[in-house]
């Protein structure tokens, strides 16, 4: 069961939330993180499989980029007025199962106004935000992480126990360090 929905536009940042999730993922693992071209397996209903994941999950982090606003449906109409598109979708399904909502703004995409969304999305603009910046990347992604491990004890958790595992295997990575004194493998 994922903790973390990584929701995207395919058409504007699915570079960063292929980033974001791989960070995410090798953090908590990846059965924790959902990213809908990872996650979904082959054969699978997307549909069903989107709003079950998006349900399930404590955090959705929506990677937002310059073209995510302005984002055309096949007819013009700009897609987040369009109550079928996914984007949307899965954003109102987290507000309305109680999931945070982490706005993460890519390069140099500018923060999100009410005025500017559908009523159903308006909170969007209310949420606190992240930005990846490929020039910070690594102190961006981290900053995510660290926030998402703050907010949800049990991913602190989860990146412990990787930590321990690798340890335990010999895999030893920058990683160990930070919970030495956390009651390792050897306590």
């Amino acid at each position: 069961m994922p903790d973390i929905f990584v929701n995207y536009r395919t058409t504007d940042e699915d570079t960063g939330a292929a980033l974001i999730e791989r960070e995410l993922s090798r953090r908590f693992g990846s059965e924790r993180v959902f990213r809908a071209s990872k996650s979904i397996k082959v054969g699978r209903r997307f549909p069903q499989e989107l709003l079950t994941a998006v349900r399930r999950s404590s955090v959705l982090v929506a990677v937002i980029g310059e073209r995510w606003a302005d984002a055309r449906t096949p007819d013009g109409r700009r897609a987040l007025d369009d109550p079928e598109d996914w984007t949307r979708r899965e954003i109102v399904e987290a507000f309305e199962s109680g999931a945070l909502v982490v706005p993460v703004l890519i390069g140099r995409a500018t923060r999100l106004n009410r005025r500017d969304l559908p009523p159903e999305l308006a909170e969007l603009a209310d949420c606190q935000y992240r930005r990846l910046d490929t020039r910070n990347a690594d102190a961006d992604l981290a900053r995510i992480g660290d926030d998402l491990a703050e907010a949800l004890p049990r991913l602190a958790e989860a990146e412990r126990q990787i930590a321990c595992e690798e340890a335990a295997a010999g895999n030893v990575s920058h990683r160990a360090d930070r919970f030495e004194g956390w009651g390792g493998a050897d306590q």
